[in-house]
């Protein structure tokens, strides 16, 4: 006798499983069934509690040309109580803003002769006012209601020229 077998006994009976019955298929579809099912749950609640990728709603275009235009009807009612290069400080701001927010131009951080520079298509009389505008902010400044109304007539004619010009190209 195997001193490492276990002992075993003969005794006539079989095992219990070959009493059990088979598993039947459709336990096996149900099965397979669930699983998928708690997966399908599983991606379906995933999904619902993700936060949705939300794009920004698009802002309104505005108007820079009627903003610039109305700044300079407000600078002309009061141009003739102020100094000079006031009058001219803001004429610039009007046309630097237009065309920063019209053609996303750096132009509110530029000096007039780096905007000039990178400007090979301004117009000639843009290119002469902002000069003659920054000329007169930067000297003596006086109150002088002639050159006041002169600047700030030329600073509409100039922003109708530029917003023209931008219309058609555009």
């Amino acid at each position: 006798m195997d001193s490492e077998a276990p002992l075993s006994l003969d005794h006539g009976i079989p095992d219990p499983e070959t009493y059990l019955p088979g598993t039947p298929p459709w336990v096996w579809w149900l099965v397979v069934a669930a699983v998928l099912l708690s997966l399908l749950l599983l991606w379906f609640i995933i999904s619902y509690f993700r936060p949705s990728k939300v794009t920004p709603p698009s802002l309104p275009k505005r108007d820079f040309y009627a903003a610039a235009s109305r700044s300079l009807r407000e600078l002309e009612e009061d141009a003739h109580s102020r100094p000079l290069a006031e009058v001219a400080a803001h004429s610039s701001l009007a046309i630097r803003v237009y065309l920063a927010g019209s053609l996303s131009e750096p132009a509110l951080y530029e000096t007039v002769e780096e905007f000039k520079a990178r400007q090979p298509n301004l117009p000639r009389e843009a290119e002469a006012l902002l000069s003659d505008l920054n000329d007169a902010k930067y000297s003596r400044s006086t109150i002088d209601p002639e050159r006041a109304r002169d600047f700030i007539d030329r600073s509409k004619q100039c922003l109708k020229t530029i917003h023209s010009a931008q219309n058609v190209t555009t």
